[in-house]
């Protein structure tokens, strides 16, 4: 799978951008505020209907425009897809698919998987539990089919039953019947968490040590309450505690992924560039996984690279590069200049663009 061709309009700085891509390698090269990052945000934008640099939702809508539309074609073996999303200023969302209308973002997820590596990158390591809840949410939902379905359900119990504690503690029959329903959800996802970590974990140690020489790191994944314990033991322990503080202490949204390098946290030992080389191998084992024989190698993610000559030397970047083309990703990757990049690029046939003021030129 890769993007075939993007239209761009009145998406930051870009005001009418159009770019035909290269299946495999594609490098973007301008300097900094030229637009780089702004072409890999919309093209996130295409497979996502936001942003992976603000939540703002209306943020990147060019200043004195009311809308922004991304539309692309994507290329599924010798099928051909046309994918468009636009979003307004007053934050309407518009998402379509072949022309039909779709209702769900996670619909855009599923068509176009997308992993972003860049300078923000390693806050999935050192940035709070919910970042490393989302990384695991993400490969997830794409590897298990019924992931989407347990999750929302989940969620509705989990905000019923925090509204009930909040609002009207005294009805322990509905408080009950949230519980019931949060407890069966939750030991589900665990199911799908723990079964997604197990796989991913050789993957990930292979990548790292191949693109950093790092050994002896493991992934923890702890389920969000304890590891000897039912879940509805939990809530009956700590039901009087979770109404007098008005939300729901336990359960499958106080999960956590932790990384030990010799049983030691990597955070509190490793340096900062081996943990960006870390955060790195999470997420091309993460793309990689989704070639596993239960997916369909149609959905293999694409891989925007912010800024590859400012995240590592050029060592570290002529393994990831040689990593990546040789697993046949499309890879979109920006850099200053061609200095930044690996002199492998050199022995590739690759498309190369030069960003400036908005404008893209071969």
């Amino acid at each position: 799978m890769s993007l075939r061709s993007v239209s761009i309009t009145n998406f930051r700085n870009l005001a009418n951008v159009r770019i035909e891509l290269d299946p495999k390698s594609n490098f973007l090269l301008g300097a900094n505020g030229s637009g780089k990052t702004s072409l890999l945000e919309a093209f996130y934008f295409l497979s996502s209907a936001r942003s992976f640099t603000t939540s703002n939702r209306h943020s990147f809508i060019m200043e004195g425009k009311e809308e922004c539309m991304v539309r692309g074609e994507i290329k599924k073996e010798f099928q051909l897809s046309r994918v468009g999303v636009s979003r307004s200023r007053s934050g309407a969302l518009e998402i379509r698919i072949d022309g039909e209308k779709i209702g769900r973002a996670s619909e855009l997820a599923l068509c176009l998987p997308t992993v972003v590596l860049g300078p923000n990158s390693i806050s999935l390591l050192i940035g709070s539990p919910v970042r490393r809840r989302s990384f695991m949410n993400w490969g997830t939902f794409h590897v298990e089919p019924l992931f989407k379905e347990v999750w929302e359900r989940a969620n509705r119990c989990l905000k019923q039953r925090n509204s009930t504690l909040q609002l009207r503690a005294r009805e322990r029959d509905e408080l009950a019947s949230w519980t019931n329903g949060l407890i069966k959800n939750s030991v589900k996802i665990d199911e799908y968490r723990t079964h997604y970590i197990k796989n991913l974990s050789p993957l990930f140690s292979k990548i790292l040590e191949r693109i950093s020489g790092l050994k002896d790191v493991e992934l923890r994944y702890f389920r969000g309450w304890g590891e000897k314990s039912h879940l509805d033991e939990v809530f009956d322990r700590n039901s009087e505690i979770d109404i007098k503080r008005g939300y729901t202490s336990s359960g499958f949204h106080r999960a956590e992924l932790k990384i030990y390098i010799r049983g030691r946290p990597v955070t509190e030992i490793c340096s900062r560039g081996e943990l960006k080389s870390i955060v790195w191998a999470l997420k091309l084992a993460q793309g990689q996984f989704l070639l596993a024989e239960k997916v369909p190698n149609e959905n293999k993610p694409i891989f925007l690279v912010d800024d590859l000559g400012a995240e590592f030397d050029e060592q570290h970047r002529r393994k990831i590069q040689e990593y990546l083309y040789e697993t046949g990703h499309q890879t979109i990757i920006t850099a200053v200049d061609h200095f930044a990049l690996s002199r492998f690029t050199e022995t590739t046939s690759a498309k190369l663009f030069h960003v400036e003021r908005g404008k893209i030129r071969n």
